[in-house]
């Protein structure tokens, strides 16, 4: 059995501290913060689903990422392979081609939970 993790409400503000200070250089991550708690990443989404307050700051590290991944992979700062990848892993995204309404509009919304790109 692991070791016992209190939450603690300065976590919220911990993940805007850890965005700021991962700059240009690195490209914040659930797991870096992880780290930085001396956690294991599955206590950062235990404790999101328990404090609405957390999985909001939460969100907020993921879209920084996601708005990160895009931005510098259209710029050539990120591997675009990588940047891809991490995209379609952490947030949904997708390439695709439509092979099912031959060419016809499709009724608006669609929905099926991804994004594509």
């Amino acid at each position: 059995m692991g070791r016992h993790t209190e939450y603690k409400e300065e976590y919220c503000q911990d993940v805007k501290t850890y965005i700021k200070e991962c700059g240009d250089k690195e490209l914040p991550t659930v797991e870096g913060f992880a780290l930085r708690l001396d956690v294991v990443k599955k206590t950062i989404y235990n404790w999101s689903d328990q404090q609405k307050d957390f999985l909001h700051a939460l969100g907020g590290l993921k879209n920084e990422q996601c708005k990160r991944l895009i931005n510098n992979g259209l710029l050539g700062k990120y591997n675009s392979t990588i940047a891809k990848l991490i995209l379609s892993a952490n947030h949904g995204m997708r390439e695709g081609t439509d092979v099912t309404s031959g060419g016809e509009k499709l009724p608006t919304p669609i929905y099926g939970g991804k994004a594509t790109i």
